[in-house]
Parts: C-alpha cells; structure tokens; sequence
C-alpha cells in the first residue's frame, strides 16, 4: 500500500504474488510516485517503473521510439505493492524491487524488452509447458 497525505481507508484488494523467490532487494529510501504521470486511478503491483531524473519522482515505464529505452529515465523496478491514485496527491511506496526474480506472465505487460535490459538485476521466470 503506498501513503499519501489524505486519510482513507481501503479493503483488501487482490493479494496476487509476482515473487519468484524469497530472496529480493528493495530500493533504499522507498520511492516517490508521480501522480500526475500515473494519472487516476488504480496502480496495479508488478506495474514497471522507472525514475525521472529531471523531478526525481517515479514514473510508469513506457519504451522510447522503436522501442528502445526510454531517455531520461534512471532506478528502472518493480512495484511490489499496488495503490489507487487520485492524479493530484504523490504517493510514497517502499516496497520496489530492484533485485530479485519475478513471474513475467503475472506482470501487468510494461515491463518491455527495453525495460528487462535495463534492470539486469531482476530475473523474469517463465514457466515453460
């Protein structure tokens, strides 16, 4: 659950798992979430995110022209919480992973190519069948 400055209470939502393994690191700090890039509405977990090194708030991840890596952006993770955002109010998480192994298929679908190479760290398992 990510915190803002307004008093709210939620329900339990989801309770989906995207950890491959118990062994993960978390960014240092926590991280501070653009409300204005993620617009309202509900932030899913395992969302892709990246930093912003021009306002040093975290943003949803996006690829750049044809693909590549999106300029500008630094601390490429991986939320492992969700949040509903209002579209004004910034949000504080801490849990973002910065290294450890995820299920790709339970991911929400921005952590692209581009994106995977960036965060060497994070290991995408796949279950083969």
């Amino acid at each position: 659950m990510g915190y803002t400055l307004q008093t709210s209470r939620d329900g339990f939502r989801g309770g989906k798992n995207i950890l491959a393994s118990e062994h993960l690191q978390y960014i240092e700090g926590g991280a501070t979430l653009d409300a204005a890039a993620f617009g309202v509405g509900h932030i899913e977990l395992g969302t892709a995110i990246a930093r912003n090194t021009t306002s040093g708030k975290f943003e949803p991840y996006a690829d750049g022209a044809e693909g590549a890596l999106a300029t500008g952006f630094d601390e490429f993770a991986i939320l492992n919480v969700d949040a509903d955002c209002n579209g004004q109010d910034d949000i504080i998480v801490g849990e973002v992973i910065v290294r450890g192994s995820v299920y790709d298929a339970k991911l929400p679908g921005n952590a692209t190519a581009a994106f995977k190479a960036a965060n060497p760290n994070i290991r995408y398992v796949r279950h083969i069948g």
